[in-house]
């Protein structure tokens, strides 16, 4: 027991979250929310400028699949003027060689290394080296030879060898290799043409200091005397142009300086020596790669590309063509600002999306606590503003379309002949006049946003919507649609006038194009308007004066039906429609939706005609047969039929309401009272509530007009004398019964108002009631009743003849 307390629990708990989460889905607020987002994201997409996640990938040679055409100014790269420019870069580029000015310090080292090495292999031998053994002395020979760095022969070796490898003779060899050095620098490159045409950069690679050295063909060999290494070291660190030798051209430098070094040596030595030397001097100058291309890329970085201008609405490629290097270039820089433009259009993105809501919220609250008890349909307002977004887009590209095909006319001036003010025209046939000024506000801010935030844009289509919202609303007939769409061009004109002055060209020529334009402009806007007010009509169920006129047609298939099933019902509605309308007049409420609306209330009653006493005919009161309970949902039912048929009819929710108001919660008193007479106790014991209306209570001026002409009309048939005064008094008495019930509690009737619906319902229905002179030849009298010449009678008395009936107005007429 207690597991299934607590899975029921369980359950109670599922059942209540999921009942409150439907209550929070079917929420206004909710509703209200999500259309505001839905919108805020549409118009925001409208409004952005495009964004490309993808492109297609086009090689030269492909063919376009589509014309692409360029939505703003941008540059392009000349690849093939910048490939030139870089070539030519190139070949100013300058080799750099690294001069290491410890070559001689190293060689000489190697020099005394060497020989030292032979010192002391001598010192540690008790024999003579003639007399060791030829194997110590191939390891002597590979000690020597890899201290020194050079491969000496069998006879260099052998006369070293001979004369005991004598100390003197580094200091000989050591002296020549220096007086070479002192020389000029010495490379083993063979420079390549580019290098005798620039010449090359040398670099210190101890100090990073560079000279530039400029090198010949076929260099003078002739020896400089120059006053030792260090002599020509300073001179290098002087940046002066050394001279560069090449390794294999040093041997007529070593002949001319070993007759200086090597005085008084043999022969012997003196080759040995000449040998050694020459093969141990090595370059101090090496061409560095790396550092040559690095540089090389440097230069290469700092060229700046070759560009050329690409206009907007310039034709990229169009479809169908062959894409060559120019074309592919166009598209890849296109693209390429695209993808580097993709973040900061989704963060314009979301800019307008944020401004679209902060605006969207504010201006709702502002039209409901200034318009009050106006419904404001968002879900029309945001469709309408969809479309006028569109209908710009949709212009602005016409309008460059025609800027092209005739260059004498620009896209600026063409842009007046956007009809901008379609959507404020909407408003305010279907809602009214407040609320499209509202919109208009709203909607010329959207505009700006696809004209570059351009004041003078903002301006145009703000005057204009602001101006035919206050126009278009005094209008009933279909033709002044293009009526207000003069105005509007006229509105239109002023507005390009304030702009030119405000900017200055007042005076240029495209003044003139620009207000035929604009003139152009409006009237297209009342065209549109006049095409597409039915369809919003039907699908977002408005009522519009216009539409109102069409309902108020006596030929309606629905009146001639009621004149032949219901004919007292459609003179009741008639009448009704006479008194509300005047009513409606005095008070400022609206005439037309009052009397129209009076024409369709009593609709409901078309469906059993016999039930209601205007429509007995034969004297059989159909209601003797039915008990009283039952005879009150008979006449109540006539309501929720009505409201049925005019849904049937699409009569629109305005006439729907007042149909279902213009009872109010009142009571049905004939039958209630009868039913307290009755003698049956089950019948008596029956509640008001039984006998009443379900209401609401009328909610609108119109409404209450139409409750109260009711009455007072159906209870005007009462009269058997009907005098001035008594029709006063009549109208005073129900009037005032209806008000002392609470009928009129929400409808905003004001005592002042009342006062006026009571003097205007006397005099109509004076009008109605008033006597006629009798005239002899046409009618003489007999018994008290009047005879036509025909033969047909008038009773004075009507509410004798129907004195076992119910009154009319309890019947429910």
């Amino acid at each position: 027991m207690k597991f299934f307390n607590i899975k029921n629990k369980h359950l109670y708990k599922k059942v209540v979250n999921r009942i409150d989460s439907v209550k929070f889905v079917k929420n206004t607020t909710f509703h209200r929310w999500v259309i505001c987002i839905c919108l805020s994201l549409i118009l925001s997409f409208l409004l952005t400028p495009q964004i490309h996640f993808t492109h297609p990938d086009y090689k030269v040679g492909s063919i376009a699949t589509k014309d692409i055409k360029a939505d703003r100014d941008f540059l392009v790269e000349d690849q093939s003027s910048t490939e030139q420019k870089r070539l030519e870069t190139i070949k100013t580029i300058v080799s750099i060689y690294d001069y290491d000015r410890d070559i001689v310090a190293h060689v000489k080292a190697n020099l005394d290394n060497a020989f030292s090495l032979i010192e002391t292999t001598n010192n540690n031998k008790d024999t003579d080296i003639n007399i060791v053994g030829q194997k110590f002395l191939i390891q002597t020979r590979k000690d020597f030879e890899k201290a020194l760095g050079v491969t000496l022969n069998d006879e260099e070796f052998s006369i070293l060898q001979k004369y005991k490898f004598p100390p003197n003779v580094t200091g000989k060899i050591s002296n020549l290799i220096t007086a070479v050095y002192g020389t000029g620098l010495i490379t083993n490159v063979t420079f390549p043409k580019h290098d005798l045409d620039r010449g090359i950069i040398v670099r210190n690679v101890r100090t990073q200091n560079e000279i530039s050295v400029v090198l010949e063909e076929k260099p003078d060999l002739h020896i400089r005397e120059e006053k030792g290494v260090g002599v020509f070291m300073e001179k290098l660190e002087r940046r002066e142009s050394p001279q560069i030798l090449s390794i294999e051209n040093i041997e007529p430098i070593l002949l001319k300086k070993a007759k200086t070094v090597l005085g008084g040596n043999s022969k012997e030595i003196k080759r040995v020596v000449l040998s050694l030397a020459e093969k141990m001097i090595q370059p101090n100058i090496t061409f560095n790669k790396d550092a040559t291309e690095k540089r090389k890329h440097l230069l290469m970085e700092g060229v700046k590309p070759v560009y050329f201008q690409i206009q907007k609405n310039e034709m990229l490629v169009r479809e169908g063509e062959k894409i060559d290097r120019i074309d592919l270039d166009k598209l890849q820089a296109f693209y390429k600002i695209e993808g580097e433009r993709r973040f900061s259009s989704i963060s314009v993105l979301g800019g307008i999306f944020l401004s679209i809501i902060f605006l969207t919220v504010m201006l709702f609250n502002l039209a409901n606590n200034w318009l009050e008890k106006i419904k404001v349909d968002i879900l029309f307002l945001s469709t309408t503003a969809i479309i006028q977004v569109l209908l710009v887009r949709a212009g602005i590209f016409i309008s460059e379309a025609i800027a092209r095909a005739f260059p004498f006319l620009h896209s600026e001036a063409c842009f007046f002949l956007i009809p901008f003010a379609v959507g404020t025209m909407l408003v305010g046939t279907l809602i009214n006049r407040n609320v499209a000024f509202i919109f208009s506000i709203f909607i010329s801010f959207l505009i700006t946003f696809l004209f570059n935030a351009k004041m003078s844009m903002f301006l145009f289509s703000f005057f204009g919507s602001v101006a035919v919202s206050y126009y278009i609303v005094t209008h009933r007939q279909r033709s002044a649609f293009f009526r207000t769409g003069l105005f509007l061009g006229a509105m239109n004109g002023l507005a390009i006038i304030f702009i030119s002055l405000l900017s200055g060209s007042i005076a240029s020529l495209d003044i003139i194009i620009k207000l035929l334009m604009g003139t152009s402009g409006g009237i297209l806007a009342g065209i549109v308007v006049a095409g597409i007010t039915p369809f919003f009509e039907n699908i977002f169920h408005y009522t519009t004066d216009i539409k109102l006129l069409e309902l108020a047609n006596l030929n309606q298939p629905i009146f001639q039906q009621m004149i032949m099933e219901a004919p007292g019902t459609y003179h009741h509605s008639i009448i009704v429609g006479s008194m509300v309308e005047a009513a409606a007049d005095a008070i400022g409420a609206n005439p037309l939706l009052a009397k129209v609306s009076a024409f369709y209330h009593d609709i409901g009653k078309m469906k059993k005609p016999q039930y209601f006493i205007e429509n007995q005919q034969s004297g059989e009161n159909k209601h003797d047969k039915l008990s009283p309970k039952m005879s009150s949902l008979v006449i109540i039912s006539h309501v929720k039929d009505g409201c049925e048929m005019a849904g049937k009819f699409k009569l629109g929710p305005e006439i729907i309401n007042i149909i279902k108001q213009h009872h109010g919660t009142g009571l049905v008193n004939y039958f209630y009272d009868k039913a307290k007479k009755d003698s049956d106790p089950s019948i008596r014991s029956l509640s008001e509530s039984d006998f009443q209306y379900p209401g609401p209570k009328p909610q609108t001026k119109e409404a209450g007009l139409v409750l109260l002409a009711d009455v007072v009309e159906a209870s005007s048939r009462t009269l058997s004398n009907p005098t001035p005064s008594r029709i006063s008094h009549l109208v005073s008495e129900r009037i005032e019964k209806v008000f002392a019930d609470g009928q009129l509690d929400d409808c905003e009737l004001t005592l002042r108002d009342i006062n006026k619906i009571a003097q205007t319902f006397a005099r109509i229905l004076n009008g109605i009631f008033h006597h006629r002179i009798d005239y002899p030849d046409s009618i003489t009298r007999n018994n008290g009743n009047r005879k036509l010449n025909n033969g047909s009678s008038i009773d004075r008395k009507p509410a004798e003849k129907n004195k076992d009936r119910p009154p009319a107005c309890a019947a429910g007429t």
